[in-house]
């Protein structure tokens, strides 16, 4: 027994570069096998490959189930686009982020019927939302852990994201009043829009480089 687990862990030293100890997810040859690599075949690949295809990763016509070069190359971007550590891996890490980026993709298309809901002074439903309470409905509604706050309160969660690495799903912020204080929020569609509840139009979609919200931009937070 003792001289089996050695060769696995020798295994796995030459196939990840790593030791077994040097990694929080390997803790037995049953968590080891999460991780899939060159040479990995089965029904969680392909899953892996349909989720990355999904997110526009994996250009390759069909899932194979096996995962090659194309598989690897297409994780590392999805790594490198979420800034992760980048080393071709499919462990829970990745499995996560890619989990998340597929729902966010979910939400941010549902978010579109809600444009033209009327803004409302600390409303979080279809009846009216003001832009927290738009977020608080979403991610509720897609079941993203949240409690109804602020923009300023959401301003403080998440890991800071640079405008050049948004998201779909990524939450944009502003400064609109004159106190200097973020007071404004809303959800990263792609191709430099976001969505939002404002009290002007309601819900609804602009570009952060038009001439309004650009010179109010405060950053961007990925929460989820």
């Amino acid at each position: 027994m003792k001289k089996n687990l050695l060769l696995a862990a020798a295994a796995f030293t030459l196939l990840t570069g790593t030791t077994q100890a040097a990694s929080p997810f390997i803790r037995s040859a049953q968590a080891s096998s999460a991780i899939m690599s060159i040479g990995t075949t089965g029904d969680n690949v392909t899953t892996l490959q349909n989720n990355l295809k999904a997110l526009s990763y994996f250009n390759y016509p069909t899932a194979t189930g096996y995962y090659g070069t194309v598989t690897r190359d297409a994780v590392l971007a999805f790594q490198n686009n979420y800034s992760l550590p980048a080393d071709g891996l499919a462990g829970p890490v990745t499995g996560d982020a890619i989990n998340h980026a597929l729902l966010k993709q979910k939400l941010i298309a549902e978010s579109s019927s809600y444009i033209g809901v009327p803004y409302a002074w600390g409303g979080s439903s279809t009846s009216g939302f003001d832009c927290s309470g738009f977020v608080y409905f979403m991610f509720t509604k897609f079941g993203v852990p949240q409690v109804r706050t602020t923009a300023a309160n959401l301003f403080t969660q998440g890991s800071n994201v640079a405008r050049a690495m948004l998201k779909p799903g990524d939450l944009v912020f502003f400064r609109i009043g004159t106190t200097g204080t973020i007071d404004h929020v809303g959800f990263y569609m792609g191709n430099g829009s976001f969505i939002s509840a404002t009290s002007s139009k309601g819900v609804y979609v602009q570009q952060l480089d038009n001439t309004y919200w650009s010179p109010r931009y405060a950053g961007a937070k990925r929460i989820y």
